[in-house]
């Protein structure tokens, strides 16, 4: 085995441990992973570029057992607008959703969904709408899209579940644009569409599957 390899991906998440150590989590083309960054907690060096949503590419060192450790990175890219509170907490929420699907099979179709819906929450006037059409987009590229006809999670009388998120006749309607359209020519109809509920019940369906979004709690909606 390689003891030595280059990624490149989105940081997505940072834990501190002990030592002054950081561990880092990315989102790659290729899945899932995480490293330790060694003394990733200093305020100089390196841990500026593993900021979260920073787009880097980096050397890992693995070991025999146990995670790989994070040798070297560099920053391709960043973008600029999710400082702000609601933006941040929307593009977190993505982050977690999308870490969580991107098995190494799954990830090279969930990978540009969540950049480019990282991108539209950044700059979007309403970023919860690129939210929703990620959100949706990547729970189809991972296998999880609800069945909108017969049995199991489907829609019925514009209800996603038995007792699930009530949509309406527009949010029915953008909800199969999200599946079943290409690109961002779903787009249209999410600007006439509920989009809290939207969310809800994009967050509900997830989470049957996948368990409690801890991200989630903090979005208001």
């Amino acid at each position: 085995m390689e003891r030595y390899r280059l990624e490149e991906g989105i940081v997505v998440g940072r834990k501190p441990l002990a030592q002054g150590d950081l561990l880092v989590r990315f989102l790659t083309p290729k899945g899932s992973l995480e490293a330790v960054a060694r003394k990733g907690q200093r305020p100089t060096g390196r841990t500026g570029r593993l900021s979260l949503f920073h787009h880097v590419r980096f050397q890992l060192y693995a070991k025999e057992e146990g995670l790989p450790t994070l040798t070297q990175a560099e920053l391709i890219g960043r973008l600029h607008g999710l400082e702000e509170p609601r933006r941040f907490l929307l593009a977190s929420f993505l982050a977690e959703l999308a870490y969580r699907l991107a098995s190494p099979e799954a990830a090279p179709r969930i990978y540009p969904v969540f950049v480019s819906g990282l991108r539209g929450i950044a700059k979007h006037k309403e970023p919860l709408l690129p939210l929703v059409w990620a959100g949706w987009r990547a729970l189809k590229a991972g296998g999880l899209s609800p069945n909108l006809l017969g049995p199991g999670l489907h829609l019925k009388g514009g209800r996603l579940g038995e007792e699930g998120v009530y949509l309406g006749e527009k949010g029915v309607e953008a909800l199969r644009a999200v599946l079943h359209l290409k690109g961002g020519e779903a787009l249209p109809y999410l600007e006439e569409a509920p989009l809290d509920r939207l969310f809800l019940a994009l967050k509900a369906h997830a989470e049957e599957s996948l368990g409690p979004l801890r991200s989630a709690e903090a979005i208001g909606v």
